[in-house]
């Protein structure tokens, strides 16, 4: 199980990595292209990279056993987190409520998620957290385009299975099952694997300046005023997984029980919004044309101001339950002592 002091210290390293990245942008050292250009970056350089070099191990029957009890969980948790969204947040704006719903589904079980099992319970538990991002990602890019956009094309199998995230994923799996690393020559796989483990280390540190940098953006006097905050912010961090530990806590009742698995899926449970809330609400934000902006015209102004608020709504969720999750996930932790 977790050690809480252990887990402690790996979130506060992860909230320090968020302070350059905030000076950055209060600097003006760093303009408003740098956080897309990391997000770019970490998308589909860095993750990629940190996905298929957990998987650079001998086969192992146990391993696979494990992360299909991961997959799984992480499945159930994702429907379970989004038929409770769907519960939540009616009273609010329309554009606003999307950003909420979304924010509570999603929790940033990969860029913290992975490099907080792999600090805390070493490199296999990172493989875990791997799996569990499968269903974080077969459902972000269905369902979460879904809640934005009430566009029933995106649930397709092409787009649930075909990701920057979830393709890294089945070659690693690919790279495990069949050890097809070791077919190269001992220098070139070892060169292979130094290469993305460097790339892989860029992950944390990346993702967590983006967020530091978005925080810097944020006026944070009146910050909370919206009392759909609040609620956002219990559900993500406190409440869903609380439920999730539920449900594991029935399965070890009837009699199954998988330490290692049932760790990996309620500490990436409890990871705070995940940073896919703020590039979704800008890539679905209404676009109104230029030039009826520029005239002034109504609607155009309308979904202009809804875009700004959607924006900058995300960017309040996801810095500020990233910076409460320093104390909200040792405490979710602590639920492991009674499993």
């Amino acid at each position: 199980m977790v050690d809480i002091g252990t887990l402690f210290r790996a979130v506060l390293l992860l909230f320090c990595m968020m302070i350059p990245g905030y000076i950055l942008k209060k600097t003006r050292l760093g303009d408003d292209r740098l956080p897309l250009g990391f997000t770019n970056t970490i998308l589909y350089v860095t993750q990629p990279a940190m996905l298929i070099v957990g998987f650079f191990r001998p086969f192992d029957a146990e391993i696979l056993k494990t992360a299909a009890v991961v997959l799984v969980l992480s499945f159930v948790a994702h429907i379970m987190f989004f038929g409770v969204s769907l519960l939540c947040f009616r009273r609010a704006l329309e554009h606003l409520r999307r950003v909420y719903r979304f924010s509570i589904v999603f929790g940033n079980a990969g860029y913290m998620g992975i490099p907080l099992m792999s600090m805390v319970l070493g490199d296999e538990a990172a493989v875990y957290a791997s799996v569990y991002i499968i269903g974080f990602n077969f459902f972000a890019w269905s369902i979460g385009c879904l809640i934005y956009t009430d566009d029933r094309s995106f649930i397709s199998p092409k787009k649930m299975l075909l990701n920057a995230a979830t393709i890294p994923t089945f070659i690693g799996i690919l790279l495990f099952v069949t050890n097809a690393y070791t077919w190269l020559p001992a220098i070139v796989s070892e060169f292979a694997s130094d290469a993305l483990v460097m790339l892989k280390n860029m992950v944390a540190p990346m993702s967590m300046m983006v967020i530091g940098m978005r925080l810097a953006d944020l006026k944070l006097k009146g910050a909370l005023r919206d009392k759909y905050m609040y609620l956002s912010f219990a559900m993500r961090l406190l409440i869903l997984p609380s439920a999730v530990f539920v449900i594991l806590w029935l399965c070890k009742l009837v009699g199954f029980f998988e330490p290692t698995a049932f760790t990996t899926v309620l500490i990436c449970a409890a990871t705070p919004s995940a940073a896919l809330t703020g590039m979704f609400a800008e890539r679905f934000a209404p676009k109104p044309d230029p030039i009826k902006l520029e005239a002034g015209e109504a609607e155009a102004v309308r979904q202009h101001e809804q875009a700004i608020d959607s924006a900058v709504a995300a960017s309040k969720l996801v810095s500020i339950s990233t910076l409460l999750s320093l104390l909200s996930m040792p405490i979710v932790a602590m639920l492991l002592q009674l499993l």
